[in-house]
């Protein structure tokens, strides 16, 4: 009797590991849309919307293939060469959709980008992810942007930390723009960039609004906020 509550308690153990959060083996670009935080999420005052496939910024371009990995380091001055993006062999792109304040001129309400690939094996994935990582290693922490539009230029400062959240591994990758001397000196730009990766996915999360110079950054707390509901409805 005793070796066959043994064998039952084993049984037992083995279906909950497996119905803990694991997760899917394998995603949809379907089961992304679903899944991406929306203004109702966020609370009044917010409105969402799909990004055009065909609308490029020429502030800081990023190919409808690609995922950035250094903001504007194709414009910086910089010692150290890194890619401004990357773009992962053999992964659709699934649309980019944005929450965001509902009232234009409203610049520190975060802006929250929502985006991933889907690729048709788990090793391809983990070969995309693993040139986003080594693009994102050759980010220098700090570099200055002296030329283009002005809502660009100034100094970028960026760390990078490791982040696992439900299963899913990849690198949070903070940024704080401030502008030129004279431009602004009351607000610099509070940045957060997500990249994670699980399965046959790779999963960005941007985050940014200008936040007051002298206040503590704050735009990684919303973005994991954000990369909590996303996870969650993912499974």
């Amino acid at each position: 009797m005793a070796a066959e509550r043994l064998l039952a308690w084993l049984a037992l153990a083995v279906l909950a590991a497996g119905c803990g959060g694991s997760g899917k083996e394998r995603y949809t670009a379907g089961d992304i849309k679903a899944s991406y935080y929306r203004a109702k999420d966020g609370g009044l005052g917010l409105a969402d919307y799909w990004v055009d496939r065909d609308f490029h910024s020429h502030a800081n371009y990023v190919p409808p293939d690609g995922l950035e990995t250094c903001p504007l380091s194709q414009r910086a001055e910089a010692a150290t060469v890194a890619p401004h993006t990357v773009q992962p062999k053999a992964g659709e792109p699934v649309g980019q959709f944005v929450v965001t304040s509902a009232r234009e001129t409203d610049v520190h309400t975060p802006t929250v980008t929502q985006g991933a690939f889907v690729f048709g094996t788990d090793v391809i994935a983990d070969r995309g992810m693993e040139a986003v990582t080594a693009g994102m290693a050759k980010c220098p922490s700090s570099y200055e942007v002296r030329g283009g539009p002005p809502q660009i230029l100034g100094t970028y400062s960026v760390s990078r930390r490791p982040l696992e959240r439900s299963g899913w591994q990849g690198y949070s990758q903070q940024i704080a723009h401030t502008y030129p001397p004279g431009q602004d000196n009351v607000y610099y730009e509070d940045i957060t960039h997500v990249v994670m990766h699980r399965a046959n996915v790779i999963l960005y999360v941007d985050v940014a609004h200008r936040n007051v110079i002298g206040q503590r950054a704050d735009s990684a707390s919303t973005a994991d906020g954000v990369l909590k509901t996303v996870l969650k409805r993912l499974g």
